[in-house]
């Protein structure tokens, strides 16, 4: 059985030495191709979606301007609507803020604070509200 085997491996050896195996047809010839000229062809140009952000408070400048010490709460609240922010640490202010982004371009960021004393309109800081035009 040893025999054998070694008679088959010397075999299978010598063969892959020998040229007898069959050449490998040739491969066909490709056609040529040739790429467009960048500057014949026109590529689609593609629109970024940048979408309308609204955050905080919408406010009217003509609204803020109503405002005035000495009113009340509800008064306030019926004129330019409920604070952004109600903080139990700060229970007698209220913050109107508001971070917006028009169409991914146009950036509207401004900050009201109103101080109560009780129920009463004791101060007006208007001083965030550079971002707000009478346009919005």
């Amino acid at each position: 059985m040893k025999r054998l085997t070694f008679i088959m491996l010397a075999f299978m050896v010598l063969s892959g030495c020998s040229n007898s195996l069959p050449k490998m047809p040739e491969m066909p010839k490709l056609p040529k191709f040739s790429m467009p000229s960048w500057t014949k062809v026109s590529l689609p140009s593609i629109d970024i979606y940048k979408p309308t952000i609204l955050q905080g408070s919408i406010l009217d400048i003509n609204d803020v301007n109503q405002l005035e010490l000495g009113m009340s709460k509800s008064a306030v609240m019926d004129l330019i609507g409920s604070p952004s922010i109600s903080d139990p640490f700060h229970k007698y202010q209220w913050d109107y803020i508001n971070h917006s982004t028009i169409d991914g371009e146009l950036s509207i960021h401004y900050h009201l604070k109103l101080v109560f004393s009780g129920d009463v309109l004791s101060e007006i800081d208007k001083s965030g509200l550079d971002g707000l035009s009478s346009n919005q």
